[in-house]
């Protein structure tokens, strides 16, 4: 028989019983197997649901008056501190929120064969691809490009589990099982997968999970209203020694942006960073209370106006606890996200930078224009040579030597990440054909980043900041499709009043 399995956290028991009992699901039977205990939950009286055909058709059928009625229920079986919720019909959805997470795939990570599986669910966090699920044929090894966080798996279950569990199975926030036993056998089933949780993993999988617990959601919340209230110069617009990785906003540059909260006088701007946010946050005198009230309306000819909460508006990392707000949201990712993440950005090129240029004070200006005697020709602010039928000038490169071009950016990781997006772009105009004139010829392409530290990281996957890490994969994932080599450079940008050579 199929079951649906949710693994339910013990201080969400209660909770969960309170919202099934508000869906009307009713014990029909109490349950003790295997050790376990609990109830089978039945809703007798579903309410009517329309049937749209048939209202569209009432002049043929001669009444409207036609319903269907959805039959659902759970059986809820818990054992000390362990509890479950297997779903019949629509009761997932009354489940779900109270699940843990992580649950489903943790099991597909110890009985499935990952030498055979049939589909993937991935989400992405850079790129314009965000969802990416892919099926495949029999007998395929699992592969889960870098940059992908999954979140559901289908596959067979491994031979010598295939009798407890079935002969495949589906992972996700549940565990879909096809399992060969009786409903009185269920109580064995969860004490087998109880067994399987507590060893250890077969495989490694990448993902990312939604923090649901209020308490850490809170905390995180703190977090970023710290971040929003501190001193402008401590985040992205730094010019002193901080290398924080902290907020950083998703919005594009262009068009103008309004900052309100509540019934505090609105601020428009024409260029929004989080030196705006906090001045409008101290000179409204805007208490800690209200601050994660604040909204922002992106304004852009031709488009509609849209508004978002402060947290929809910002990407804030907490790199100690590998924990990042995205869309809303606070997501953390697992060790195995990391590491394949940082596998990505070590596998990317790096052209060694030359000893004199290691360090420097200049600015990108300077810096540029100072480096005919290496060989580079300048083409910084040169916006001829990518020419497009768009009205805004597009910069395509700042440097050219031989059969490379470098993209040159100084600054901290959320300063860096603005030249990420620029090379996106211009891969983008150079795929889509968009250039109206030929473009010099070249075959590598280079992020040359002035890292913004106490010292110059060894290897861009020594950088703290998840958030450039992510764009950097999916940029060389860009370039390799366009047909273009990826390659890092390094130099350490210096402040010239508090920095001293490494």
């Amino acid at each position: 028989m199929k079951l649906n399995i949710f693994r339910v956290p013990s201080d969400q028991w209660g909770p969960l019983k309170k919202k099934l009992a508000e869906k009307q699901l009713v014990s029909t039977s109490e349950l003790e197997q295997d050790g376990w205990s609990g109830d089978f939950l039945f809703c007798t009286h579903p309410p009517p649901g329309n049937i749209p055909w048939v209202q569209d058709f009432s002049s043929f059928i001669g009444a409207s008056n036609y319903y269907n009625r959805s039959y659902f229920g759970a059986m809820l079986l818990e054992k000390e501190d362990s509890c479950y919720a297997i779903t019949f019909g629509k009761s997932h959805f009354f489940v779900r929120p109270y699940c843990d997470y992580d649950f489903g795939i943790e099991l597909g990570k110890r009985i499935a064969d990952e030498r055979d599986i049939s589909q993937t669910a991935a989400r992405r966090y850079q790129g314009k691809q965000r969802k990416d699920i892919r099926s495949f044929a029999e007998q395929t090894r699992l592969n889960v490009p870098p940059g992908n966080s999954v979140e559901f798996l289908q596959g067979k279950i491994i031979p010598e589990k295939s009798e407890t569990f079935g002969p495949r199975a589906k992972f996700g926030t549940s565990a879909l099982v096809e399992s060969d036993i009786t409903p009185e056998e269920v109580g064995s089933l969860l004490s087998a997968i109880e067994a399987e949780i507590k060893v250890k993993a077969r495989f490694k999988l990448p993902r990312t999970l939604v923090l649901s617990d209020e308490e850490e959601i809170t905390r995180y919340d703190e977090k970023l209203i710290d971040e929003l209230m501190s001193p402008v110069g401590t985040s992205d617009i730094a010019t002193d020694t901080f290398d924080l990785f902290g907020v950083d906003f998703v919005f594009s540059s262009s068009g103008s942006f309004s900052i309100k909260c509540g019934h505090f006088k609105a601020w428009d701007v024409d260029r929004l960073t989080m030196k705006e946010v906090k001045e409008y946050i101290a000179e409204k005198d805007i208490p800690r209370s209200r601050v994660l009230s604040l909204k922002v309306t992106h304004r852009r000819e031709n488009d509609p106006d849209f508004t978002q909460s402060i947290k929809e508006a910002v990407d804030f990392i907490c790199d100690e606890d590998r924990v990042v707000l995205r869309g809303g949201k606070w997501l953390k990712f697992n060790e195995d996200y990391l590491e394949a993440l940082d596998a990505a950005i070590r596998r990317i090129a790096v052209e060694e930078t030359e000893p004199d240029l290691v360090e420097t004070k200049l600015t990108e200006g300077e810096f540029n224009g100072s480096l005919s005697h290496h060989g580079y020709e300048v083409a910084d602010k040169d916006f001829d040579i990518l020419k497009t039928s768009g009205k805004a000038p597009s910069e395509a490169w700042d440097l050219q030597r031989d059969e490379t071009v470098y993209a040159v950016k100084f600054g901290t990781p959320q300063k860096l990440n603005y030249v990420v997006d620029q090379a996106s772009s211009v891969l983008e105009l150079i795929h889509n054909g968009a250039n109206l004139y030929p473009i010099p010829p070249f075959r590598r392409y280079c992020l040359w980043f002035g890292y913004r530290a106490k010292r110059r990281p060894d290897s861009l996957a020594d950088s703290g900041s998840i958030i450039l890490k992510q764009k950097v994969e999916a940029w060389a994932r860009q370039c390799e499709n366009v047909g273009f080599m990826p390659v890092i450079k390094l130099s350490r940008k210096m402040h010239g009043e508090y920095d001293s050579p490494d």
